[in-house]
């Protein structure tokens, strides 16, 4: 059981201890979920849903496409970026 204390500073942060990022595997960018319950406060990292996955996936139908359209698209993104092929 991975556990340690943190202080909050004056700008309201606070810093999680080495023992428990190590454990948990908690990286910059980590989202963290604060929750009360019972008059007690708990951490825990956010985990994705199966609905999180499914709007995902929802949000458009993917074109299928050949070789040679996309390869012609490319060449319209290179044109209008660099003015060249």
């Amino acid at each position: 059981m991975a556990s340690g204390t943190s202080r909050v500073t004056t700008q309201n942060q606070i810093s999680i201890p080495a023992v428990v990022r190590r454990r948990f595997r908690i990286v910059p960018g980590t989202e963290l979920v604060w929750e009360e319950r019972d008059g007690e406060l708990f951490v825990r990292l956010k985990r994705f849903t199966l609905e999180d996955a499914r709007a995902l996936c929802a949000e458009r139908p993917v074109e299928r496409r050949s070789l040679e359209q996309i390869r012609a698209g490319r060449d319209r993104a290179v044109m209008a970026k660099y003015g060249r092929r």
